[in-house]
């Protein structure tokens, strides 16, 4: 039995080291790249948020729409299994904030190191800087061949792995749902997800590098909210980027005509938890209470100077004026700005800057219990190439571990 895994990064690892241990007499790992796991190096901004500790129960919810089609892979491959298997491999982890699991060490190296030493160890046969250019059937509908741009070879299954089409640089040119799309398989149209949202780069040169805690983000478009987070939110040097800010970019539009005269535009709500009334009653308190004192040091203890400078900006409002000073339409027009300190996104999400791809395979047409084609006997599925994402958080890299090891365990299991 022969099995071939196109891919090498989390899903095509755990696929190619499932589909070992299960019995394959041979499995060939095809990379374009030199290197497996170039994505995996990126994730967590080098320390590789493998996981997340969330109930398993309410997992699903962390994808957008169609996270149901994870019960059964997350079912076989948990959370804990998957720590379980790192700290066999000898990468132990720890849990921060937010249930997000890192390796120890906090380098994402040492996971991919893990992952590739553990598919040596079990006789996988590397194929670097070699992309399948094809994927045939033979005269019974069934995957009998892989043809890459060295050689062709025959195989008894295949699970196509190679992810979407985010961090280009990494490899991840799409070429997968093409590869899908020649075997029959429906693609939903890709898009950016989990990517940081550009605004005008002038208005936020003063507060580039601040953060903010919890705090409330709404997309709009055409002064219509189409999608909203709360959470975290940092300031750079060309937008917003974040765990609030970034599950937007999915839900916004795809054409640049969308971008013109500020037709959407992201909206920031510094007390997400009062209602513009409760936060109006909560600015006359607080001027109430301070009115000796400058307006700029009152909101400096909420917020950093620079972003109170740009507040009051934004409010007109003089940057010298003292409580006692600050009327009620200057309280409102503060209060406002608080609640609605919003900006023109200028232009479209983009690939190389978000962190996975929406859309891809058509998960009617894949089996949520073996990751296998529904249309295509022999053919497997696993991680970002199919018509699923998540929320930052692990959960994404959860999800290609998962259905990649189902996947490997499956295609052993079909071509007995």
């Amino acid at each position: 039995m022969i099995i071939a895994i196109i891919g090498a990064g989390a899903a095509g690892l755990m696929a190619a080291i499932q589909a070992a241990e299960n019995g394959a007499d041979k499995v060939l790992l095809f990379e374009k790249n030199a290197l497996p796991g170039r994505k995996i190096l990126l994730t967590g901004n080098g320390r590789c948020n493998v996981t997340n500790t969330e109930d398993l129960r309410t997992y699903p919810e962390k994808y957008f729409g169609n996270g149901k089609f994870l019960y059964k892979s997350l079912a076989a491959f948990s959370p804990k299994d998957l720590v379980d298997f790192l700290g066999a491999q000898g990468v132990k982890t720890k849990a921060e904030e937010g249930g997000r699991v890192f390796p120890m060490s906090d380098r994402a190296q040492d996971v991919v190191n893990a992952l590739f030493a553990r598919a040596e160890e079990l006789g996988v046969v590397f194929h670097e800087n070699e992309a399948i250019a094809d994927i045939r059937k033979n005269t019974d509908g069934r995957i009998a061949k892989v043809v890459s741009n060295h050689a062709s070879y025959d195989v008894d299954a295949c699970v196509l792995c190679v992810g979407g089409s985010s961090y280009p640089g990494t490899g991840s040119s799409g070429d997968g749902v093409l590869l899908a799309s020649r075997l029959g398989h429906s693609i939903v149209p890709v898009r950016p997800s989990l990517a940081p949202l550009d605004v005008e780069p002038v208005v936020l040169e003063s507060v580039q590098g601040v953060s903010l805690r919890d705090i409330g983000v709404r997309a709009l478009m055409d002064g219509k909210v189409i999608a909203s987070a709360t959470g975290d939110l940092i300031f750079t040097h060309f937008g917003l980027s974040g765990p609030a800010v970034l599950p937007l970019s999915r839900f916004l539009p795809l054409d640049e005509k969308f971008y013109e005269d500020g037709r959407v535009s992201v909206s920031l709500d510094l007390w997400p938890k009062l209602t513009h009334d409760a936060a109006r009653e909560e600015m006359k308190a607080l001027i109430i209470e301070n009115q000796s004192r400058k307006l700029s040091n009152v909101l400096g203890k909420s917020w950093p100077d620079s972003l109170v400078t740009l507040l009051l900006s934004r409010a007109v409002i003089p940057e010298e004026v003292f409580c006692h000073e600050l009327k009620k339409e200057l309280r409102e027009r503060l209060t406002s700005v608080l609640k609605d300190f919003s900006f023109a996104i200028k232009k479209v999400p983009s690939f190389p800057k978000a962190m996975v791809t929406a859309g891809g395979v058509s998960l009617k047409e894949v089996d949520p219990k073996t990751m296998q084609s529904k249309l295509v006997p022999g053919l497997f599925f696993a991680g970002e190439i199919l018509d699923i994402d998540g929320d930052s958080g692990g959960y994404n890299l959860q999800a290609a571990f998962s259905t990649g090891y189902v996947a490997g365990t499956s295609a052993c299991v079909s071509s007995l």
